[in-house]
């Protein structure tokens, strides 16, 4: 884990295969009456169904997740997924491949589809988890701080540098932005 490879011992758990989208957060916000994020004009984005639910906090991501019967994935859950038992730089290997994300590089004006790279697979199968969204996790960024680690990169932040499994940015669980998301894990196999 991190860009020094330390070894670290997980237990089984699993992760969903795309970040959590603005349709699956729209039925959440109708079932329990949560704050909806700041959707563009204030409504639903149809255009927009299967992106990334952007705008929400750790706080929201964290009540969607128990909503769910989930929870926010670890931070070395998370990287452990990116990653696999391999350990690559990316996703889909050691070299950075412009085609297999969302990130700076692409020029995009916003999020794409949660499915929209495939080959920017995890040996796992598991998508989008390089750029697109920064996805918040369960760690503190630092013992003694309220700071939660993101992981991921963005469409509109540093790229090929931020969209590595070993990167991570953190920001309190109050936050909220165009470029921050998140994903479900849960311990051992999905109920």
């Amino acid at each position: 884990m991190g860009k020094d490879m330390e070894a670290v011992e997980l237990d089984e758990f699993s992760i969903a295969k795309f970040p959590t989208t603005n349709v699956e957060y729209a039925r959440f916000v109708e079932a329990t009456g949560h704050r909806p994020p700041k959707w563009p004009g204030g409504k639903f984005p149809l255009d927009a169904a299967r992106h990334p639910v952007v705008n929400v906090s750790w706080e929201d991501a964290a009540a969607y997740t128990n909503w769910a019967g989930a929870r926010l994935p670890s931070e070395a859950e998370w990287e452990k997924s990116a990653r696999g038992s391999q350990g690559w730089l990316y996703p889909w290997g050691n070299e950075f491949v412009p085609e297999n994300c969302n990130s700076s590089e692409s020029k995009s004006a916003g999020t794409r589809p949660v499915d929209a790279h495939p080959g920017g697979a995890s040996p796992y199968g598991v998508m989008d988890m390089a750029g697109n969204v920064w996805e918040w996790t369960s760690s503190l960024y630092e013992l003694g701080a309220d700071w939660r680690v993101l992981k991921g990169g963005s469409w509109d932040y540093k790229g090929f540098k931020d969209a590595r499994a070993a990167a991570r940015v953190y920001f309190g669980p109050a936050f909220r932005n165009t470029a921050i998301g998140f994903r479900c894990a849960w311990d051992g196999w999905p109920k």
